[in-house]
């Protein structure tokens, strides 16, 4: 979707009021009452392509595909948008314009970071959502071949991650400091290298959400909702389940949820009874960390808080460098 699409975007869209319109920088999702309509960008980055009235297609079925997965009960559909008068509405009737993914609006009040924050997560939500996350699991793609599991290429996604924290040397952190944690983790990897091919030659390598963290959870009465899972490039998605799980428990204990994130954690690897996760977790969690790092980083020249959130993230990287 670009500017002229979006000035044609109106309550007859979707013949229900917009109540707000949220932006990312690939996508604009229009609120109403009862649903979330979201509509890809025209956009293209090193990352991803959506540029293409086919790319935003296929990408919008394929974010379907996966979530539905998840959360069958909140993805509803993917329709066409097509020009009706000065507007665009929903139809298969004409040539399509764009393409919008159609989904249950839940409250933000039960996104998961927000009940965290206010102390109203219980111990067996965690465990629920380990088994979803099993259970999703169990039910994607396995990079069988190695493409993405080869200690080759997890090797590459560590250091480039470093490459872009570079520039924050003397001002966030130090030489010596930022030299250790790169130690570390290729000392890690050199050691490990038997257990990465293992872990491959087991299945272990997969279509995971990719970004599983507890923004993109709601805890809602009636059910666990896991959403916005990672649809446009394998080389993100694809990885060791362990990095999944290390996501979700780096980003509750950056929370200062310890508690949460080892209830978690055990539950998983009891109930798949992958025990080599544990001899992973600290280092997948380190690297996520390091994303979440670099992530921020992007935006810290003109936002001071995500500056900051850098300089968090990094240091929480270090603390998990010393336990590998």
């Amino acid at each position: 979707m670009n500017e002229y699409l979006k000035s044609m975007v109106s309550d007859e869209t979707f013949g229900e009021k917009i109540e707000e319109v949220k932006e990312t920088h690939i996508s604009y999702i229009f609120l109403t009452k009862d649903h979330a309509y979201k509509i890809k960008k025209d956009v293209k980055f090193s990352f991803l392509d959506y540029s293409t009235l086919d790319n935003r297609e296929f990408f919008c079925k394929e974010e379907f595909k996966i979530n539905k997965l998840l959360s069958p009960d909140m993805y509803l559909g993917v329709s066409p948008l097509v020009k009706e008068g000065n507007n665009l509405v929903l139809s298969e009737s004409e040539m399509p314009l764009d393409y919008a993914i159609i989904m249950k609006r839940i409250p933000e009040k039960y996104i998961m970071k927000n009940l965290i924050e206010n102390n109203k997560i219980e111990k067996e939500t965690l465990e629920e959502i380990a088994l979803k996350i099993l259970l999703f699991h169990k039910m994607t793609n396995v990079d069988s071949n190695g493409k993405y599991g080869s200690l080759a290429n997890v090797k590459k996604n560590v250091m480039d991650n470093f490459k872009d924290l570079e520039c924050f040397i003397g001002d966030l952190f130090s030489s010596d400091e930022f030299n250790t944690l790169i130690g570390k983790n290729l000392e890690f990897m050199n050691k490990n290298s038997a257990l990465f091919d293992k872990r491959v030659k087991k299945s272990k390598i997969l279509e995971t959400h990719g970004d599983l963290h507890s923004g993109n959870i709601f805890v809602a009465p009636e059910d666990i909702y896991i959403f916005d899972a990672i649809e446009f490039n394998p080389a993100i998605n694809t990885t060791d389940v362990a990095a999944e799980i290390a996501f979700l428990c780096m980003d509750l204990e950056f929370l200062g949820r310890e508690d949460l994130s080892k209830i978690f954690s055990e539950k998983y690897v009891l109930e798949s009874n992958d025990k080599e996760i544990q001899n992973l977790l600290s280092f997948y969690k380190s690297y996520r960390a390091c994303v979440r790092a670099k992530v921020n980083g992007y935006r810290a020249s003109a936002d001071g808080n995500a500056k900051e959130l850098t300089k968090k993230y990094f240091y929480l990287a270090l603390k998990y460098a010393e336990e590998f």
